[in-house]
């Protein structure tokens, strides 16, 4: 594929992928009337064919971004870095918009949204982001060692689906998408040596199988358990049946030709990668649920109707942001330095850029060494004042609840320590301001701060409380 052009099916199919991992999310969050169901017959087969196709969305996502990275090696890097800011960007962007709407506002939701890979709150966007990270070893590994690397990806799509348990901690969704975008990048690999014909026959025959087994699976768990309760083992994403079902669609889709430019196809990539930003956010899906609940009540016609409505407008709000955001991305060239930085050159071994990453990093570390000194220093202090503020070594909010100081302060008031941290540097940086001496103005201000923390703690020791800002007017006494 020319590099400087990419596969307009497979952008598209990321945006069709994408607009159904939504109506996945929403529609089955809502109750709809049809749920209410505990009988085996034709309602029951057609309700869990009809999860099935949504719950292919994220397949088909994976495995198709899958195909387009692994047409651009080069950008891998790159692109993951690109990708996880747009991420961050735009659940932060989300939150602060539903937090103006609703007046709500939750720490937790914050944290989500700022650390999202430590809180793992797009397990497959992480993996899928990792698996960029990975594909130049991937592309080293397959030239090498083809037959296991199938073997492998083979047992990890089918043994969950054949022993019904969660053996890769597919769960988590992070293990999930690196392996989808893993198939993608082998199915982009091996797409020459299978025809249209034997790709469609695969399809064909996987359909079938799909909506036979989806749909007799109640009849089964009927009859073996008496009840429901395995009526939707092969119901889920992780389904071996749907995975390779999503995987041939893709791999045909991959075979019609129509590249355009690759902004364009940039664009499209970026809008389906922030509607599975958003389908992840709880927060919002819950306001939207209930609103639902509130208009549609529980009319499984009614909320199918609204969630399509609402969905569509997510995206056009989506797509209206993009041109916005990747404009003054291009303006700044943010985009173009991240991409200077960590594409892999021309004829640059693998190795050869991991060192020049390497050195990068450490070199934008010894230039920056002062701030990032700065900032801990004031990190430690914010955690120093609020060790001083008690008075025992465990803290008890309510009578449920019992934390040592440490994981109290580092934990559970994580967000107050880091208000604490930016308090200190705007009045250190004030300090100097006045003064541009660095290492006074440090000083300075460190010194003021611990007389204020001790001052505090004296008063808490006494009273039982900090000194309070009314109590700075008595200071014309003296």
């Amino acid at each position: 594929m020319d590099k400087e052009r990419k596969n307009i099916g497979l952008a598209m199919l990321l945006i069709f992928s994408s607009l159904l991992v939504c109506l996945d999310r929403i529609f089955w969050q809502s109750n709809p009337d049809i749920l209410i169901n505990d009988k085996v017959n034709l309602q029951q087969s057609l309700l869990q064919i009809y999860h099935a196709s949504t719950l292919i969305g994220i397949d088909i996502f994976a495995i198709a971004l899958g195909f387009l990275l692994q047409g651009n090696e080069d950008k891998s890097w790159s692109s993951a870095i690109k990708y996880w800011i747009y991420t961050i960007f735009v659940g932060t962007l989300g939150l602060i918009i539903l937090t103006l709407f609703s007046r709500e506002f939750s720490i937790v939701d914050l944290y989500n949204m700022l650390f999202p890979f430590i809180r793992n709150t797009y397990g497959i966007l992480s993996g899928i982001v990792l698996g960029a990270l990975t594909l130049p070893l991937f592309n080293k590994g397959i030239r090498k060692y083809t037959k296991i690397i199938e073997l492998s990806l083979l047992l990890v799509i089918i043994a969950p689906t054949i022993f019904n348990k969660d053996i890769f901690g597919f769960a988590n969704g992070t293990v999930f998408g690196y392996t989808l975008v893993n198939l993608g990048f082998y199915g982009n690999h091996i797409k020459s040596k299978l025809s249209v014909k034997k790709v469609v026959t695969r399809i064909i025959l996987l359909l079938l199988t799909n909506i036979i087994v989806v749909s007799l699976m109640p009849e089964f768990s009927k009859a073996v358990h008496n009840d429901l309760s395995t009526a939707g083992r092969f119901t889920n994403s992780a389904s071996a049946l749907l995975i390779l079902l999503a995987f041939y669609v893709v791999l045909l889709v991959s075979k019609i030709k129509v590249n355009v430019k690759n902004g364009y196809v940039d664009f499209i990539i970026y809008t389906a990668w922030a509607l599975l930003v958003i389908s992840n956010n709880q927060t919002l899906l819950n306001k939207l649920i209930e609103y639902n609940h509130k208009t549609a009540q529980s009319v499984t016609r009614w909320i199918l109707a609204k969630d399509i409505k609402e969905i569509l407008w997510l995206m056009l709000i989506v797509i209206l942001s993009n041109f916005v955001i990747l404009g003054i991305c291009k303006l700044t060239g943010i985009s173009q330095k991240i991409s200077s930085f960590y594409d892999i050159k021309a004829d640059e071994k693998l190795s050869q850029f991991f060192y020049r990453i390497t050195n990068g990093i450490k070199s934008w570390l010894k230039a920056h060494r002062v701030y990032l000194a700065t900032i801990t220093w004031g990190y430690f202090l914010a955690i120093f004042s609020f060790l001083m503020m008690n008075t025992k070594w465990t803290v008890e909010p309510n009578v449920d609840v019992k934390y040592n100081i440490f994981t109290y302060t580092i934990g559970v008031r994580q967000a107050m320590v880091l208000v604490n941290t930016i308090i200190f540097l705007l009045f250190l940086k004030f300090i100097f301001s006045l003064t541009n001496r660095y290492w006074f103005s440090t000083i300075v201000a460190s010194l003021l701060w611990i007389i204020w923390v001790v001052a505090n703690r004296i008063k808490i020791g006494i009273r039982n409380e900090p000194i309070l800002p009314s109590e700075l007017s008595m200071i014309k006494a003296w």
